[in-house]
């Protein structure tokens, strides 16, 4: 498993916990921490940089929590935010995330690496639930966001995998 899927995986398992169990940082940080990688299938050497990625994330969506929970809701079609699922909801979190706050990751990327995640962790329908409002969103926050603007200016292949 690559470096920062692993990170996505780990991240969302700590946003979970924030979201549900309303565990503060310094559990989470514990979390991240004493993570194994049993749980992921990964060679030990690469575990550090998968937990440095994963907190890259989690402070990309905590820092805007507001702004991404403002931002979201907009894109869901006859569902309420406080009523999806929330793994899906922490996927979306890390998908708008990463669309609008990483200039390090490709859009395409993104949302692959988000519906894999669905696939992995949610329901049957997670999948093109995320996908379908993770596209919608790259196709309306353009304009509001310099740095999906400028990925989709570019829109170069992507050379290393996520």
């Amino acid at each position: 498993m690559g470096i920062r899927r692993a990170g996505r995986i780990i991240a969302l398992q700590s946003l979970y916990q924030i979201d549900i169990a309303e565990k503060p940082m310094d559990e989470i940080d514990y979390f991240i921490e004493t993570y194994s990688t049993q749980n992921l299938g990964q060679e030990e050497k690469f575990l550090d940089k998968s937990k440095e990625f994963a907190r890259e994330l989690i402070k990309s969506v905590t820092s805007n929590l507001a702004a991404l929970d403002e931002i979201i809701p907009k894109y869901l079609k006859n569902w309420k935010y406080d009523r999806i699922l929330s793994i899906d909801r922490n996927i979306l979190r890390i998908g708008a995330a990463e669309l609008f706050y990483r200039d390090d990751i490709p859009y395409k990327v993104t949302i692959n690496e988000a519906i894999e995640l669905a696939k992995r962790f949610g329901d049957e329908k997670s999948g093109s639930f995320i996908n379908g409002v993770l596209d919608n969103m790259v196709k309306n926050e353009k304009v509001n966001f310099e740095i999906l603007s400028t990925k989709l200016s570019n829109n170069t292949p992507h050379q290393s995998a996520e």
